[in-house]
């Protein structure tokens, strides 16, 4: 098969709209012979023969349901192999998979570009603008001891973060003014994302299916906390006060052999991307209070110390990511990662300085910027993590933060 099936995956929590946007799809295809996977029907309450007769595909065999567990995980191989059969049939030239609304949907994506005769067409993300509003108030509605509540702000912002599409919905819900916060936090979260506010998820088809948007790379690397590190290469003459004085610069991030992160569900990720880090913060806040900041330390974190604090998370904090070094575990990078409520951190390979001196001798070679910014105490080790908050106090995070610092 030379030409490759184009596929859209459809993200968002349950009650978001994913069904409202599927059923939209199946009725005006533009064209297109479109086959559906939902990850299980019965949980957003789909009827299988209704979608089937108003997709006018007679052969009911066109919606796929996978019920017996996470699309991202378990149920990824079988996933692979249903979306690959359906190809081979003929009888289909575009996939829409819509996902479990607790779903991320970077694994998803990835297990997707396994597929050699598919190609991911666009990434959509529905989310609740009401909801979007009640759980990014400074975490009043996070209150609550109730553990779904923080999944819930979690993969609201998975969703966001990692899309190429994102339609807001529920647009009739929200003020004009509750609205403008809402595309605040968006574009701290994901700043280049296609946006469409929606009621009833009413968006032009051919914004969903047919878009050519995706591409892994860009998605990634558009993230906000991404350019926040960006930002803050821009002011490199700025004022240093908030580092360690014992600090040097910053190098650019060498971890041999890893993959670049680590999820909760152990998904490791085979796209390997380089965060060039840099040696001064970037500090920015909007009309909102939504602002973001890089913590930057040439020391390693303690990990008790940092465990005890991750029992006391600000709550205004939406986002958090970027590289830390651990005393206890010298030799090994990893990446923090927090989304809401939820802190994780996966092992993302090995220090350059950790390796042999003649394989740091010919890296550091290769890479001047790294030669440039290398510290002769501790090499390439560091702690450069990117905050993404509401009214942060960057002053009281940093200390909080330099607490769980190793002596």
């Amino acid at each position: 098969m030379s030409k490759k099936i184009p596929i859209t995956l459809l993200c968002g929590y349950l009650g978001a709209g994913k069904t409202t946007l599927l059923n939209r799809v199946l009725t005006n295809q533009k064209g297109y012979k479109v086959a559906v996977i939902v990850n299980d029907i019965g949980e957003v309450n789909v009827d299988e023969r209704l979608i089937s007769k108003e997709a006018k595909i007679e052969d009911s065999s066109s919606l796929v349901p996978l019920t017996n567990g996470c699309i991202c995980c378990t149920l990824k191989t079988d996933m692979v192999n249903q979306i690959e059969n359906l190809m081979k049939s003929g009888k289909f030239d575009y996939i829409l998979i819509e996902a479990s609304g607790v779903c991320e949907p970077m694994p998803i994506a990835q297990a997707i570009e396994t597929i050699e005769i598919g190609k991911l067409d666009n990434v959509v993300g529905v989310v609740d603008a009401s909801r979007l509003v009640e759980e990014f108030d400074e975490g009043k509605s996070l209150l609550k001891e109730d553990i779904d509540e923080e999944d819930i702000e979690s993969l609201l912002i998975q969703q966001i973060e990692f899309c190429s599409t994102l339609i807001v919905n529920k647009r009739d819900l929200v003020t004009d003014e509750q609205m403008k916060m809402v595309r605040a936090v968006i574009n701290k979260i994901q700043p280049t994302v296609k946006v469409f506010e929606t009621t009833r998820c009413e968006v032009p088809i051919d914004e969903i299916i047919g878009t050519d948007r995706f591409d892994f790379e860009t998605v990634y690397a558009s993230a906000g906390w991404v350019k926040a590190l960006e930002e803050a290469e821009e002011h490199e003459d700025d004022d240093d006060d908030d580092h360690d004085p014992s600090t040097g610069s910053g190098t650019p991030e060498h971890h041999h052999d890893h993959d670049h992160e680590e999820h909760e569900h152990e998904h490791h990720h085979d796209h390997e991307h380089h965060h060039h880090e840099h040696k001064h913060e970037g500090e920015s806040e909007d009309e909102y209070g939504i602002g973001s900041f890089v913590y930057y330390r040439r020391r390693p974190f303690n990990r008790e110390r940092l465990d005890k604090f991750a029992n006391n998370w600000p709550r205004n904090i939406i986002r958090s990511k970027g590289v830390v070094w651990f005393s206890d575990e010298d030799d090994m990078a990893y990446v923090l990662e927090t989304s809401g409520r939820q802190i994780q951190a996966g092992y993302s390979g090995n220090w350059l300085a950790s390796c042999p001196p003649a394989e740091q001798k010919r890296v550091l070679a290769e890479e001047p910027e790294m030669k440039k910014d290398w510290d002769e105490k501790v090499g390439d080790r560091m702690i450069k993590m990117v905050i993404i908050g509401r009214h942060l106090d960057k002053d009281q995070i940093c200390k909080d933060l330099d607490s769980c610092l190793d002596d």
